[in-house]
């Protein structure tokens, strides 16, 4: 009975090893709170987002449909959205955002102004470098630590920072948390109960990769010459050493160990792989996707480039009604934890405005007015829109104006276009023909700007001015109104583009100089009085002037759009 007890502990199974869920220990020794030994669940949480390819997809994505088109208000106080794009930045709202999707909670930083009654900046802290105090006798966390690593506090000694709203100091620190039952100091992701089968998946792929490098073999039997000799205790150890060195998702395989008791030499025979282990690992890969993308609320995988046997087609109407229904009920709630906090904030402060994300597919609008909008601009543009014709005329002159009396006019500088001279305008003269072009200092993201710029066509003023009267760029004027004037504000509010004054004069004018010849000298504007000829007529400086450069960066008081 001896010999065969021992005979069999001689042959052993090693298997890859199983998930183990981090433990979330709340640990109370000092006066900080850490979320996991050492604060580590925050790296296992970014771990599985950067080696599940599904997990990372739908994050991102929720990312991205959570800041929209960015933040806006909806009670049109201009005076008090200077002051919020003041203090928050888009660039530090994406990050707070990023943090609130990955971890289920985010943090930024609070900075007073020197007087320490008003808000200066709102600035993005990393959550993972943020823990909480311990609550004090009411349940309340009255301070934030920070330290850039948890794991060695001798290195980065944790600093203390007042919970918002709590001190006078010039920093505090304000937590999004939203509530999850039994956690007081903490709160997990969202899609926490995904997080083993984001693991899995990265775990698949390794041992896909590994298996493929090693022969597609399904594991291995290790024969151990005079295994029969060795003690339990020595067999347990050897066995010990082969488990680390061998197993896990980066060797792939199970093995089997072989305590041979007669003489022989170590030997390792593979395990043929068959149809089954395939159908196995095909089940575990589809597996682990679809409870990654139930763990998220995954409406259609469509919406993330995943194709699906099941649920939501690939037709625009399902994918439409898809993403309505993930906004509805899965986007709208993140958006509204943000709001929440940042609207509490501002108000400690005075700014009362009620904030929301713009979605990236406007709602607002039909499709058949947005249609009729832009139908207008493109019917203007092709109307009014002029195409000089170079054989008759050439450009004399293009430039931003100084408003000095003896403004020049440089009459060397040439240029080329298309053709087709068109009604005169009040400022032109028998041989200067006066237009004004769409330009500006940064490449045009709304659509009015894109059309004007793209279009390449000159203007009479009086066709500008016109456009004041037409919906072509809707919603940028005083209470939101469609109508404004183009001709002193462009694009509308923080637009980065202007009017440049072009000057073309007939190639035929009997007294005009050669433009041609290098002698040619610059004219002035009391030169050409004094000689009859042609003078500028001066414009509002506004004209000229890129609307981000303007007093409130342009935007007319209660415009309803401000990005």
């Amino acid at each position: 009975m001896r010999k065969q007890k021992e005979h069999s502990t001689d042959i052993r199974l090693i298997q890859m090893a199983n998930y183990v869920r981090p433990a979330l220990v709340e640990n109370t020794s000092k006066n900080w709170v850490l979320n996991g030994k050492k604060n580590e669940f925050y790296q296992y949480v970014i771990d599985r987002y950067n080696g599940s390819p599904t997990n990372s997809a739908i994050i991102s994505s929720y990312i991205d449909l959570i800041y929209g088109n960015g933040l806006d208000i909806r009670n049109k106080d201009f005076g008090n959205w200077i002051k919020i794009k003041s203090i928050l930045s888009d660039n530090e709202l994406r990050k707070i955002i990023s943090d609130f999707q990955l971890f289920g909670e985010a943090s930024f930083q609070v900075i007073k102004a020197k007087n320490n009654k008003d808000i200066a900046a709102i600035y993005h802290i990393p959550k993972q470098y943020v823990v909480p105090s311990l609550e004090n006798e009411e349940g309340e966390i009255e301070g934030y630590w920070y330290s850039k690593d948890f794991t060695n506090v001798n290195k980065y000694p944790p600093v203390y920072y007042p919970a918002f709203g709590t001190s006078s100091d010039n920093i505090e620190i304000y937590g999004i948390k939203p509530y999850r039952a039994g956690k007081s100091y903490f709160s997990d992701p969202d899609y926490m109960a995904a997080l083993p089968y984001a693991d899995m998946e990265e775990e698949l792929a390794n041992f896909y990769i590994n298996s493929i490098r090693k022969g597609l073999s399904a594991g291995y039997i290790i024969n151990i010459p005079d295994g029969g000799i060795l003690t339990p205790e020595q067999k347990d150890e050897l066995e010990g050493k082969i488990k680390d060195k061998l197993t896990g998702s980066p060797n792939a395989m199970n093995f089997v160990i072989n305590f041979k008791g007669t003489e022989a030499e170590i030997t390792i025979v593979p395990f043929p792989v068959n149809d089954a282990q395939h159908k196995q690992w095909e089940y575990l890969t589809s597996e682990s996707r679809q409870q990654i993308m139930t763990g998220h609320r995954v409406v259609s995988p469509m919406l993330f480039g995943i194709k699906d046997a099941t649920g939501f087609g690939n037709n625009a109407d399902e994918l439409d009604t898809a993403e309505a229904q993930l906004m509805k009920r899965v986007i709208s709630p993140k958006q509204r934890y943000i709001t929440d906090a940042l609207e509490e904030v501002f108000m400690f402060y005075n700014i009362t405005s009620q904030l929301y994300f713009r979605p990236l597919t406007e709602q607002t609008q039909t499709s058949l007015s947005l249609e009729k909008k832009n139908n207008e601009l493109d019917s203007f543009i092709n109307e009014f829109g002029e195409e000089i014709d170079l054989n008759e005329f050439e450009l004399i002159d293009e430039r931003d104006v100084d408003y000095e009396e003896e403004e020049k006019i440089d009459l060397q500088l040439a240029s080329t276009g298309t053709a087709r001279p068109n009604a005169k305008s009040a400022q032109d003269s028998e041989i200067y023909k006066v237009r004004y072009k769409y330009t500006g200092s940064q490449t045009p993201q709304r659509e009015f700007c894109s059309k004007m710029m793209s279009a390449q066509k000159v203007y009479r003023k009086e066709d500008i001015i016109a456009m004041g009267s037409k919906s072509v760029n809707a919603g940028w004027g005083a209470k939101g109104a469609d109508t404004y004037s183009i001709w002193l504000y462009k694009g509308g509010g923080d637009c980065h583009h202007k009017w440049v004054r072009v000057i073309y004069a007939r190639k035929d004018r009997e007294a005009g100089v050669d433009v041609n010849s290098p002698n040619a000298d610059e004219v002035t504007a009391a030169q050409t009085r004094k000689e009859n000829k042609f003078i500028p007529e001066k414009n509002d400086m506004k004209v000229y002037t890129e609307p981000k450069d303007m007093p409130y960066n342009g935007f007319l008081p209660t415009n309803k759009r401000f990005n």
